[in-house]
């Protein structure tokens, strides 16, 4: 396993050799990004920039699986702007030289605070533990009570972390110093997952029968909060509002059903996509094959994932072929499954995602060995795989 801040080296199949490099105090930041820059020119770049359709990106799950390759405590990592951005670079780079997908390396880095930064602009405490697994307060007062009067409106300066996300991205952008692109994060969520959290799962499923008009209401105003910081930020960063994502891993049938999304959670998607002009996709880690149907209302949408609890067949048939499919296979596909059924399950996915825009995905790996090399051996023997069932050169 690592030393405190080092990971073991590792190799990559043909010979390569790389040192995932911890946090060695005469490797200066300035070196660092020497070294990405260096990578992002390469030939080896240069492949991967103009890899055919489909990509195939092995994603790694971020921060969890870097705490585990790099040894470091998660606190750090969203602390200390120095060490996140060193470690950043230093796994990308590592990434580069290990891992065998198409994804080129880039000199872009997102001034990230983890993924629930929104939740604390309506007092919901976020916090990490080592690994940088998420805990989310569960006992907003909106939990007991069903007053929206007890949520307050959220102000792009003052709201939850929105001081620390600010300081942070301007830091960060100081400390790349022009040599590297710095990005703005901070709501992702559209209205679901925080109503969710806001009221309880069981609550907010009893809200939609007992009282229809609070949830409506709810949901309306997560939206035109959502809406009026994204208008914030874009005044801040001093660009036009433009395109945005949704993520709502609540979005998953049975846990809400088709009636449900149709009613209190379509009209928000359809208010965000007026709001910004298009929504360039859609995340959520559940099954919303069922969701389909309404989804395709959204007529500006440019991708929808299917996860792995979602059918691939009941996606092709339900979704027109202007929508990029996101298709992500679950970790254990890449890193218990035998060659025989990486195989099967990647002829499958070829064999029915024949004639769509797509790319394929691991869902966000973890290292789960003694041997991190192992890790790394698995993986690459997944995207070997991948490449021969879906009719790509090897990398």
């Amino acid at each position: 396993m690592s030393t405190e801040y080092g990971a073991p080296s590792m190799s990559q199949p043909g010979g390569l050799q790389t040192e995932a490099r911890g946090r060695d105090r005469s490797e200066t930041l300035d070196g660092l990004i020497d070294r990405v820059h260096e990578a992002a020119n390469s030939e080896r770049n240069a492949l991967r920039t103009g890899a055919p359709a489909p990509v195939i990106n092995a994603q790694m799950e971020d921060p969890i699986a870097w705490t585990v390759l790099f040894g470091f405590h998660a606190e750090q990592y969203f602390t200390d702007p120095v060490f996140y951005l060193e470690q950043n670079l230093r796994q990308r780079l590592w990434k580069f030289e290990n891992i065998d997908d198409d994804m080129p390396i880039s000199l872009h880095v997102p001034a990230w605070l983890g993924h629930y930064p929104e939740y604390t602009f309506f007092d919901m405490d976020v916090q990490v533990n080592e690994k940088g697994v998420p805990r989310i307060r569960k006992d907003h007062p909106l939990t007991q009570t069903p007053d929206l009067s007890l949520l307050r409106p959220v102000d792009f300066e003052t709201s939850g972390w929105m001081p620390r996300a600010r300081e942070w991205y301007e830091q960060l952008l100081e400390l790349a110093d022009g040599r590297l692109t710095i990005g703005f994060t901070g709501w992702n969520r559209a209205c679901l997952d925080l109503a969710m959290q806001l009221r309880g799962y069981e609550q907010l499923m009893l809200d939609s029968f007992e009282r229809p008009e609070f949830v409506h209401g709810l949901q309306r105003f997560l939206v035109e909060e959502r809406n009026r910081w994204h208008d914030a930020q874009a005044a801040y960063l001093g660009t036009e509002l433009g395109t945005t994502w949704i993520a709502d891993d609540w979005m998953s049938v049975p846990y809400i059903s088709p009636g449900f999304f149709e009613e209190f959670v379509l009209p928000r998607y359809l208010d965000i996509e007026r709001h910004h002009g298009a929504i360039g996709g859609v995340h959520s880690c559940g099954d919303q094959a069922p969701l389909q149907q309404f989804l395709v209302q959204i007529k500006t949408l440019g991708a929808l994932e299917v996860s792995p609890w979602t059918s691939l067949e009941q996606s092709v048939a339900n979704l027109p072929e202007s929508v990029f499919l996101v298709i992500a296979v679950h970790p254990n596909d890449v890193l218990v499954d035998s060659p025989a059924q990486m195989e099967r399950k990647l002829n499958h996915i070829a064999e029915h995602a024949r004639g769509r825009r797509f790319c394929l995905n691991t869902s966000g790996l973890t290292p789960i060995y003694r041997d991190n090399q192992e890790f790394v051996t698995r993986t690459n023997r997944w995207l070997a795989v991948a490449r021969k069932a879906l009719g790509k050169p090897n990398g």
